[in-house]
């Protein structure tokens, strides 16, 4: 199986504080990998780094390499990169225009033209995060009156819209209801057939429920990454142990 993201002795620091170590990573093409530990880990820091967003942060300095697909990230230009790499945060982003305008932002930035071709985009991506039949009838409603479940699910749909290859999710559900956290579970183990997805959560219960691997980190460092299921039933680490039992907040 093939790797679609490589870390190679990844460190990360803001005004000299050391935030990232000696990351050493690979995440398998194709399938959903979480990012597990305790807050303040680097989980992240390290999620931003992939696409590049970590430089953006006032006097961050950055070590060792990251490669998608095989390229060097710093060889790709950093908005055909974040094209590749799309990301949804932990609070659902929407812009503060129609549901349609969400839609269609990227797209007319990467020069797609034609209300065909725009709407055909906008109706194939909302109909995957199964939004669809929500909101068909009010595509020029603000969609920051939809709910934050329906917000969220908007987001990912919207990043999907740029057709990235791979899908970072920080948190994507720590503000949703359970009802919501099931149905955007069931999303992204639907978009694994299409793309890789990197998601961070502090909720165990998840990760184990849709995640084929899992990185766990402590004080800025990957101490194991392994399958899930070998992760959470046969920890190698003791540090792994107490995480999953709840030693560490």
């Amino acid at each position: 199986m093939s790797n679609a993201i490589t870390l190679h002795d990844f460190g990360a620091a803001y005004e000299k504080k050391t935030v990232l170590s000696g990351i050493n990573a690979a995440i398998p093409a194709g399938q959903i990998t979480a990012i597990i530990g305790p807050s303040g880990c680097g989980k992240s820091t390290l999620l931003k780094a992939i696409n590049r967003m970590l430089e953006l942060e006032t006097d961050a300095d950055i070590q060792g390499s990251i490669h998608i697909n095989g390229k060097d990230i710093h060889t790709i230009p950093a908005e055909e990169l974040r094209r590749k790499v799309g990301m949804v945060f932990q609070t659902p982003t929407p812009f503060p225009m129609s549901i349609y305008k969400n839609m269609t932002y990227a797209p007319l930035y990467y020069g797609v033209r034609g209300r065909q071709k725009l709407d055909k985009i906008v109706r194939e991506n909302l109909e995957v995060t199964g939004l669809w039949e929500e909101v068909k009838d009010e595509l020029n409603k603000s969609a920051l009156k939809l709910s934050g479940g329906q917000q969220q699910r908007l987001c990912i749909a919207r990043a999907l819209t740029a057709n990235p290859e791979i899908l970072l999710l920080d948190e994507p559900c720590s503000a949703l209801d359970v009802k919501s956290t099931q149905t955007i579970e069931e999303l992204l183990l639907k978009l694994k057939e299409t793309y890789t997805i990197v998601i961070v959560t502090h909720n165990l219960f998840q990760a184990r429920r849709i995640a084929d691997n899992c990185i766990f980190m402590l004080n800025g460092e990957i101490w194991e990454q392994n399958t899930t299921e070998e992760l959470f039933n046969n920890p190698q680490r003791q540090e792994t142990k107490d995480y999953l039992q709840g030693v560490y907040a």
